[in-house]
């Protein structure tokens, strides 16, 4: 009897850490298949080009996660998650944040260098639709994908530099439409020089009272030769309603 109560207690306790074990650790079997389902992937897909370094588990979310390095570039890392129907591809990710940061500090270099206009004046967010598996994640922007391109003007948010830039203290807000239209203007110019294919440009800036804003939306940069170009387009819009 005391011998059953033995295996029976064994038993209970390997079920124990078994649970807690794959409560931190995962169940081995879906470690196994997550495994499986990485390098299926990664072959499928990148074909020698990543390759794995770890696999761990998320307690957190209960999925297994890949740990990746591009193998001409190991100190870059990615990482993969497992969902069991279907992966994350973290190396996609980053390869697309890598082009759009580029894309995005060429654009503020360029308005920065030819015109008198801060980069800690201009937020930029650009669009790029990046065909999956194409790049590698240190490949440079190759300006076969349109871009959607968003600027906004605004105040500095470092006031104690914007106080030692004289000529910058009182630009923004901007005082009426007239100076806006001048600084987009200044913009459209450079992007036009720039050899990107823009699909389209927003440039915005906010009003004294926060909620209105000046905004141009334009479809064909080649169009605007003039200020009054702008003109015909520019909207005052109420983000308050939104």
């Amino acid at each position: 009897m005391k011998r059953y109560i033995k295996v029976i207690l064994g038993v209970i306790a390997v079920g124990i850490a078994v649970y807690i074990y794959s409560g931190f650790c995962g169940n081995p079997i879906e470690y196994l298949q997550a495994k499986k389902g990485f390098e299926d992937y990664i072959d499928k897909h990148y074909k020698g080009k990543v390759e794995i370094k770890s696999i761990s588990y998320g307690f957190k979310t209960g999925n297994f996660y890949a740990k990746v390095e591009d193998v001409d570039k190991p100190d870059t890392s990615s990482y993969f998650e497992y969902y069991g129907d279907g992966i994350s591809d973290g190396y996609y990710d980053n390869t697309i944040i890598n082009m759009i940061d580029e894309v995005n500090n060429y654009i503020a270099y360029n308005i920065e260098k030819e015109s008198d206009i801060l980069r800690e004046y201009m937020s930029i967010d650009s669009e790029i639709n990046i065909e999956q598996y194409k790049y590698r994640i240190y490949d440079f922007y190759s300006g076969e994908e349109p871009i959607k391109l968003k600027i906004d003007l605004h105040e500095a948010y470092d006031f104690e530099q914007k106080e030692n830039r004289s000529y910058d203290k009182d630009k923004f807000p901007y005082k009426n439409e007239k100076e806006f239209l001048k600084d987009a203007y200044k913009i459209v110019k450079i992007l036009q020089n720039i050899n990107y294919d823009f699909e389209s440009v927003n440039i915005s800036s906010f009003k004294e009272d926060g909620n209105n804003a000046y905004e141009v939306d334009i479809d064909d940069l080649s169009q605007i030769k003039s200020e009054g170009d702008l003109q015909k387009i520019i909207k005052n819009v109420d983000y308050s309603k939104e």
